[in-house]
């Protein structure tokens, strides 16, 4: 009886031996596997791996390639206002308004430095008797602000600044760089100072407040380069007279590295039309997008 016993506790011995080899064993297919699959894909990156039956977590260093769908999509149907008045008959009020969340942008008076801030829109109405209608006046608290917009999916509170109000007169390129990477903006077009004289950029004057004046231009064109990709248009009009398009801003307002701005694009002296731009870092195509624009008129 005692063999028999020594012989039955030697089986046992030997099957829990051989079952921990086989689990053993299968940890290692298991993660031989993915080993492999990993390498035939092309991921890349660090990923971790739990093995639940034996509670064995297995840490591999095996790279994860960042796909471009990964990042966050582009806003979609964001909207802007000027600090302006809109008038009720010949363009119509801003719908909703006070029922919706706004941001502005704003120059500190005392630091100078630009910030990015949830606002109350000072909403009044009065009477333009220039044309004879009723308005409605948006403003803010701070004096500077340059816009307001609707909140969108990765606005962060802290502002880079790299530019500002850089005049975008043809042949002149504005180039600045972020994070070791060169941009630029070209503008492209036709110069007058007079109707019919058509003038070089070097040939234009300023006014007492060191801007230029520029009668006309006409098919003026404005690219967008990143670094050393193919330009593309961002912004154009046939006919510019008696402003001079600038850009307003340029930094990061949604802390991803890349460039965001603020145009002023406006084609007439008494119309006023902004556009915004966002960075987009899942298109290297068009890094840079227009999120949203908006024009106000108000011409007597």
């Amino acid at each position: 009886m005692k063999r028999v016993y020594q012989t039955f506790e030697s089986v046992n011995m030997k099957a829990t031996v051989n079952k921990a080899r086989w689990k053993n064993n299968y940890s290692f297919l298991y993660f031989l596997s993915f080993s492999l699959l990993a390498a035939c894909t092309g991921v890349t990156g660090t990923i971790t791996s739990t093995e639940t039956n034996d509670t064995t977590v297995v840490n591999t260093s095996v790279p994860i390639a960042v796909r471009s769908d990964s990042f966050p999509a582009f806003p979609q149907d964001v909207e802007i206002l000027l600090p302006d008045q809109y008038r009720k008959e010949s363009t119509g009020y801003p719908k909703g308004v006070e029922e919706k969340e706004w941001f502005e942008i704003y120059r500190d008076e005392t630091t100078k430095n630009w910030i990015v801030a949830k606002t109350a829109l000072e909403i009044s109405y009065s009477r333009d008797e220039c044309v004879g209608e009723d308005v409605m006046i948006v403003g803010s608290k701070h004096k500077n602000a340059l816009l307001f917009f609707t909140p969108f999916k990765g606005l962060s509170g802290k502002v880079e600044t790299v530019l500002e109000h850089q005049p975008l007169i043809p042949t002149k390129p504005v180039v600045f760089s972020m994070n070791g990477t060169a941009y630029n903006l070209s503008p492209d077009g036709v110069l007058y100072s007079e109707p019919d004289e058509v003038i070089k950029a070097d040939e234009l004057k300023k006014d007492e407040e060191g801007i230029y004046f520029i009668d006309q231009i006409k098919s003026y064109r404005l690219t967008f380069q990143s670094g050393t990709s193919n330009p593309y248009e961002i912004c154009s009009s046939e006919m510019v007279q008696g402003v001079t398009p600038t850009l307003l801003w340029a930094g990061d307002i949604n802390n991803d590295g890349l460039p965001d701005m603020i145009l002023d694009m406006s084609d007439f002296y008494e119309s006023k039309h902004l556009y915004f731009f966002l960075s987009d870092p899942g298109d290297k195509d068009k890094p840079v997008k227009k999120l949203a624009d908006l024009k106000v008129v108000n011409d007597c």
